[in-house]
């Protein structure tokens, strides 16, 4: 009964904010509102595309497809409908590896639309958003990268979300900021870590690659299936709360609902914080609680999995639960350094701290550098068997360098440290050179 009962109260109170929100608000005041967006992250349909938009008039001294995003700007003028993607590939190696792969290689195709069904040009607007992507090995690599970093013995992935599906639609939800920016929902087919403990540097299309790096490791969180988000600023100052609840039967290109409602085995979330509005002129930005200036705590919880069927090994699993933080601040215009850890049960880890920084070159604006230094005790006990030895504590360093060679090309080399690998203990470090080309259309 409870996952109606969530669901009501979250229509009522998404109904209320609706009466309370002026309807004649202009436009241009949502761009003077002191409330950011908390639920527009990176790797979501809107933040994706505003992110590319913003990298690439970063980088407009060369004028490589301008005019497609010109028309692309008329197409919305005309029909509220954007749109945009991009085209991703990594290659990385390994310098050891439990298995007979030293290499691997993967692709993502992304296809964002966004439409505002409701009240368009207001910001109380209604959108509906979408995301179709593909993703899988390529040059004959037999595994993901996802998968491979995993088997050459890192305890936690090399690669956070560079995994292995066929086309299919992996986002597809409704979002609407009211009551003057107060508050704001999310309600479909979600991305769940786009919400649970956020940061400027999660997003591993254009920064970090290693999970470590992103979502915390302690967190056992799904990956895209139905929820809902809502955030809101209970006053006037800088201060949000946010909360939301997902199935956690997870499913990249399926449509989870059934689950969500027939299944008590779902994921919660509730993150307490205050944030900076991310709009100001600064070199580094994004948005919602993944601003220039930001401290939070997430407490999360996961209902018991139950086995699915005699071919999952995987469960059944406990319940899972546990609290993680961020701090990220800026120091001067061009840098910004971030703390993060976690305690939890039923992640890659049972503990976890994370301390690293970022640097925008003031003549390259598009560009970014990145280093950043991570630790993790290793959850075995969410293994489907009894491992002989012990998992070892992890320390992992990830650097990289982000090149903007036109404002819709990147190219990115990484290189991972990895100091006694938690799933290899025959290799005190292992080293995982990585190079990620991306294109923004």
């Amino acid at each position: 009964m409870r996952a109606p009962l969530i669901a009501l109260a979250f229509c009522a109170t998404a109904a209320v904010a609706h009466a309370q929100t002026p309807a004649s608000q202009p436009a241009d005041e949502a761009e003077l509102s002191p409330y950011p967006e908390l639920l527009e992250t990176p790797l979501s349909t809107e933040g994706d595309m505003a992110e590319d938009e913003r990298l690439a008039k970063a980088a407009s001294n060369k004028p490589e497809l301008q005019p497609w995003f010109a028309f692309k700007q008329r197409f919305e003028d005309r029909t509220g409908i954007s749109f945009g993607g991009s085209y991703g590939v990594l290659a990385q190696s390994y310098s050891a590896s439990l298995v007979d792969q030293d290499w691997a290689a993967g692709h993502k195709f992304t296809f964002n639309a966004s439409a505002a069904l409701l009240d368009r040009g207001r910001p109380n607007a209604l959108y509906f958003d979408l995301t179709v992507e593909d993703r899988r090995p390529i040059f004959g690599s037999e595994r993901a990268p996802l998968a491979a970093g995993v088997l050459a013995g890192s305890g936690v992935p090399t690669a956070a979300t560079w995994g292995d599906f066929e086309l299919g639609v992996t986002q597809a939800y409704l979002r609407q900021t009211l009551a003057g920016g107060r508050f704001q929902y999310t309600i479909g087919k979600v991305f769940a870590p786009n919400f649970v403990n956020p940061y400027p540097f999660f997003d591993d299309n254009r920064q970090f690659l290693n999970l470590a790096f992103s979502t915390s490791p302690t967190i056992a969180v799904p990956l895209r299936g139905a929820g809902a988000v809502a955030a809101v600023y209970p006053g006037t100052g800088s201060v949000y709360i946010k909360g939301g609840v997902f199935t956690a039967n997870s499913n990249d290109t399926g449509w989870t609902v059934d689950d969500f409602f027939s299944r008590n085995e779902r994921f919660y979330f509730v993150e307490v914080g205050s944030t900076s509005f991310a709009r100001r002129p600064i070199p580094i930005h994004a948005r919602g609680p993944m601003d220039a200036n930001n401290f939070h705590v997430t407490f999360w919880y996961r209902d018991p999995l139950e086995r699915r069927g005699p071919q999952d090994i995987t469960r059944p699993q406990d319940e899972a639960y546990g609290v993680a933080f961020n701090i990220n601040q800026m120091a001067g215009e061009n840098i910004m350094w971030f703390v993060r850890g976690g305690l939890g049960t039923g992640g890659f880890a049972k503990v976890n701290l994370t301390v690293g920084m970022g640097y925008r070159p003031p003549e390259r604006q598009a560009d970014l550098f990145g280093l950043g230094v991570g630790w993790s005790d290793p959850d075995d006990a969410q293994l489907p068997q009894q491992l002989p030895v012990n998992l070892r504590d992890q320390t992992t360093l990830e650097t990289f360098y982000r090149f903007a060679l036109t404002p819709n090309v990147a190219l990115t080399p990484a290189y991972q440290l990895i100091v006694n690998p938690s799933l290899n203990p025959n290799e005190d470090a292992l080293s995982v050179f990585s190079i990620r080309a991306r294109l923004a259309f």
